[in-house]
């Protein structure tokens, strides 16, 4: 019998590994396209451009403030005492009388005419049986300026007791009122401060107490040992701070009351 040979013909596979390839070709294709042409995502504020508008802004924001507070209205009246119910002493009184956008202030001028009325009663009591004539005199000052995006006046009230055979003050004393006019309360001094000398204005002031004691030989500067407490009595005027020191309060009382100005180093 004669033997039948015959070969299988077997399908290659060089197809199929050919369209696998290009099927992962043209998917990653696509895929690097896709994350090439997609919006990335945008933080606020991740621009410069947007930082710059924020800043922009809150600027606006203050200026319109500081022109708004700086339109305040206010005005300050004087009030007169005069006594001389005592032959030894008599008093010459002018104290302010505040008003902020025609409202009174009534509890704070209360308060200052009471204070000085007063004191002056006492000063009555203690030198009737003095030898010399004196006169009680309480006068004031008024300093308005611009602090950051606040309206504020400082009130400068000084009184001074006068021998008047003499023709010289024996005691002199300042007591200062500083008030934001768009809250119509008293600013304390680190407020202010802060603002005008930076975050450092106790070691500003200090230094600037050291140099003037030292420098008019009031103080050696290894005696001085005072620390601001924020509770000294200051001012501002034309835009320069100015710190109270009343007779006896950081020096000899014979130098009298210091007032010192404070700069921004």
């Amino acid at each position: 019998m004669e033997t039948m040979h015959y070969s299988e013909k077997k399908k290659s596979s060089k197809g199929v590994v050919i369209g696998l390839i290009l099927f992962i070709l043209i998917g990653c294709g696509i895929i690097v396209f896709a994350l090439n042409y997609e919006e990335k995502p945008q933080l606020i504020g991740s621009k410069e451009s947007d930082i710059q508008r924020l800043v922009d802004l809150e600027k606006e924001d203050e200026e319109n403030t500081k022109n708004e507070h700086s339109t305040i209205n206010y005005e300050v009246k004087e009030l007169k005492h005069s006594d001389k119910s005592v032959s030894k002493i008599k008093s010459d009184i002018k104290v302010p009388q505040i008003y902020i956008e025609g409202e009174e202030l009534t509890e704070l001028n209360k308060e200052i005419d009471t204070k000085y009325q007063e004191l002056f009663v006492k000063l009555q009591s203690e030198m009737k049986n003095v030898e010399s004539n004196y006169t009680y005199l309480v006068s004031y000052e008024t300093f308005e300026n611009m602090v950051g995006t606040e309206k504020i006046i400082s009130v400068v009230i000084t009184q001074k007791v006068r021998d008047d055979n003499a023709k010289k003050n024996t005691s002199e004393s300042i007591a200062v009122y500083n008030i934001d006019l768009s809250t119509k309360e008293e600013v304390e001094l680190a407020s202010v401060a802060s603002q005008l000398l930076g975050k450092d204005y106790k070691t500003i002031i200090r230094s600037a107490a050291v140099n003037y004691v030292v420098g008019k030989g009031m103080m050696k500067e290894s005696e001085f040992t005072y620390a601001i407490t924020g509770l000294e009595e200051y001012y501002v005027k034309d835009g320069v701070f100015h710190i109270i020191f009343n007779e006896g309060k950081l020096v000899n009382e014979k130098y009298g009351v210091l007032d010192i100005e404070v700069k921004e180093k």
